[in-house]
This record gives structure tokens, sequence and C-alpha cells, in this order.
């Protein structure tokens, strides 16, 4: 399924890095550019930040001084997505 059809946040490509990266530096300022560490292209990093934040997932700040720059933090309802999104993932996990 395309990215753009998407209607379940997991059917989104790299949700889960994104959730996961985000939650790890939760209380930390969060600059967009440095998710190229769990995605590469950053556009298309952009395209799907914005598709968590129109789920209600993300906060995106935007400063303009002293250059534009987004700032990205979970919403409340973000950090409890992606710490399910761990837990299912430990379980998985720990049937390996």
């Amino acid at each position: 399924m395309k990215d753009e059809e998407a209607t379940n946040v997991l059917d989104i490509d790299h949700v889960f890095s994104i959730l996961r990266y985000l939650e790890c530096r939760s209380g930390e300022e969060v600059l967009a550019s440095e998710l190229r560490a769990v995605m590469p292209n950053y556009g298309r990093m952009m395209l799907i930040v914005g598709e968590l934040e129109g789920k209600g997932l993300v906060e995106i700040r935007t400063e303009t001084k002293p250059r534009k720059r987004y700032i990205l933090s979970l919403t409340e309802r973000g950090h409890v997505v992606a710490r399910k999104l761990q837990a299912l993932d430990d379980l998985i996990q720990s049937w390996q």
C-alpha cells in the first residue's frame, strides 16, 4: 500500500523507527534533520512526519531564526503509541 493511501499508521513505512527515535530522545530538542539517522531521505521523512502529525502523534514546531528549522516531539498520544509498539517488538523478539 502506498503511504499516500495509508489509513492505518502502521501502514506507513518507517513509522516505528521514527516514533522509537523520538521516544528515545524524549525531553530533548530533536531537529528534523537528525532523523536522517533512521531515514536518509529527508523529503520523504518530512512527508511521513507530517502524516504522523495529522494523526496526532507528533508535534512539529517551526523556528525561523537564525534559520528555518523544524523541531519534532511526540504528543502524549505519540508516547503511548511508541511505548506500545516497543512492547510489541520486545514480545516478538522474545519468541526468536
